[in-house]
Order: structure tokens, then C-alpha cells, then sequence
């Protein structure tokens, strides 16, 4: 059963010990905290029209290059790539960090105070997202930048490059035949329900097979697999013109509702906000 938030995880106690981390992905040692009078317990409204740029989605992760807008104080369980001039980022205790690079790990509360008019933004399933890249207080603002090179060229071969750079390895693409036949079994099944089972016998593997090479050869498990497919049929039909309950129905959601739950919780945003002015590109 979805819920309609997000818990925020307890924090836990500050490490007497700074996580290793890789040569090339230091945590940024000149972020500027921004000093501010305390944060109001509610945000106010922001612009609607926010995110203009483009998007893909693959099994396990959402890429998006353009106009990154503000978003209120909020929680996904994916780990968040940001990267763009001017960002200003807040965490939950209301301290504000301007920086131009940030990796935020799953389930972490944060706000976008001021986005970027050129940035990249990348959402990573936390299967594929490696534990050790987790700074050491992962709530704080002051942990959440990285030092890297910005790229010039802010593409989507570029955007998926820097992803598997920072999560360590990279999503592999199906080479058992059997896997690659269950993704286009998944593919045809829905909007319908879709069972490891069905899939298995169709491609005539056992149940624990088949769950096995989704894992090793995907980084994603059965279902995360199947959500984030469906993810990408009803951002895709809302970017069409589709009303947000014909898309829910396209991609096997009950209704309008249980896609926005679903969309925010994994991603932090209305399904609104990611269709809307958003060219949806294939990854090849």
C-alpha cells in the first residue's frame, strides 16, 4: 500500500569519522552557508511554470537537463544528482547552502531555495545508488556538495556518464536473451498487472532465476523495475496531452491520485511539474 508521504528517517547520531569517499568525488570544501532568519514551518507558493528542459527515464533512474525551478522542503526515495550555476539548496533544520554541485542521498529532506536557468538534475533509485558515496550526516546541506568538473556541455549522454561516475557502476543492459525477451514481456503486459511469475513462465525461467539477472544485470529488482517502466508510460502520455487520469490508466495506475502519490514519492514532484513543458528523449 503507497502512502501518501514520505516519512522522513530519523537522523542519526554524527559520525566520529568522515566517509571515504571517492578521490574524485570529495565533498566540496568551500560551500557557502547562507544566513538567513528562520525558515517559516510552511513554504511559501512558488511559480507553477518551473521546469523547462528535457527528460528520459531508465529502469531505475530519471535524467532531466534545463531550467531547474524551486521546489518546497521534500523527501523522494531516490539519491538526487544536482548540478547548476547559483544553486541554493536548505535542509531540514532550515540552513541554507549555496553550491554548484550536490549529490542528496534517498529519503533526505530538502528544499530548493533557487534553482538554475542551465542545470542537470538526476534521480537514482536507491538500488543502483552505492552506500559508501552517503556523506557522513546525510540531513545536512553542508554534506550534500561535491566537487567535480561542470561539464560544458549539459546533454543526456553527458547527465548518464556523470550518473554512473558518482554511483560507482553502471546500470548494465540485458544480455541474458531471457531477460532481454521478460523486459519486452513487461513491456506488452501493461498497463495490466504484471507478476514475476507470468514473466517467468513466458520466458521459461524459474521465478528465483529470472529475480536473480533483474538484480545482477539491471541493479533493480522485479517490481522497482516494473514501477519505474510504469513511471515512464504516464510521464510520457502526460507529456503527450494526456490528462493526468488518462495517463494514470495508460501506465496501470488505479487513478489520478495514486500516480501523483507515487510520482512524488519517488520523485518529489507533481506529475504536473515533470510533463509539462518537458521534451521526453529516448535513450539510445
Amino acid at each position: 500500500m503507497i502512502r501518501n508521504s514520505v516519512p522522513f528517517p530519523a537522523r542519526p547520531r554524527p559520525a566520529t569519522a568522515q566517509a571515504a569517499r571517492p578521490a574524485n568525488l570529495r565533498a566540496e570544501p568551500h560551500a557557502v552557508p547562507v544566513t538567513r532568519p528562520p525558515a517559516p514551518t510552511t513554504d511559501p507558493p512558488h511559480p507553477t511554470a518551473r521546469w523547462q528542459g528535457w527528460a528520459a527515464i531508465t529502469p531505475g533512474r530519471l535524467y532531466y537537463g534545463g531550467q531547474i525551478g524551486a521546489a518546497d522542503l521534500h523527501a523522494h526515495h531516490a539519491a538526487q544528482l544536482l548540478i547548476g550555476d547559483g544553486l541554493l539548496l536548505r535542509d531540514a533544520d532550515g540552513t541554507e547552502h549555496a553550491m554548484t554541485a550536490a549529490l542528496i542521498p534517498a529519503n533526505t529532506p530538502h528544499a530548493i531555495v533557487r534553482g538554475a536557468a542551465d542545470g542537470l538534475l538526476a534521480l537514482i533509485d536507491q538500488a543502483q545508488a552505492a552506500p559508501p558515496h552517503a556523506p557522513p550526516r546525510p540531513w545536512s546541506a553542508a554534506g550534500w556538495p561535491i566537487e567535480l568538473d561542470v561539464p560544458a556541455v549539459r546533454d543526456l549522454p553527458t547527465l548518464h556518464a556523470l550518473a554512473d561516475q558518482l554511483t560507482g557502476a553502471a546500470p548494465s543492459c540485458p544480455r541474458h536473451p531471457a531477460l532481454l525477451h521478460a523486459t519486452q514481456v513487461i513491456a506488452a503486459l501493461l498497463p495490466a498487472r504484471v507478476r514475476l511469475a507470468e514473466v517467468a513462465r513466458a520466458v521459461h525461467l524459474s521465478d528465483s532465476r529470472l529475480s536473480h539477472l533483474f538484480t545482477s544485470q539491471l541493479g533493480l529488482p522485479f517490481r522497482p523495475y516494473v514501477l519505474w517502466m510504469r513511471l515512464r508510460v504516464a510521464l510520457s502520455s502526460l507529456a503527450d496531452g494526456a490528462t493526468l487520469t488518462e495517463a494514470a490508466h495508460a501506465a496501470g495506475f488505479a487513478d489520478a491520485a495514486h500516480l501523483t502519490r507515487v510520482v512524488r514519492r519517488m520523485m518529489g514532484q507533481a506529475p504536473s511539474a515533470l510533463a509539462a513543458g518537458v521534451q521526453w528523449l529516448t535513450m539510445p
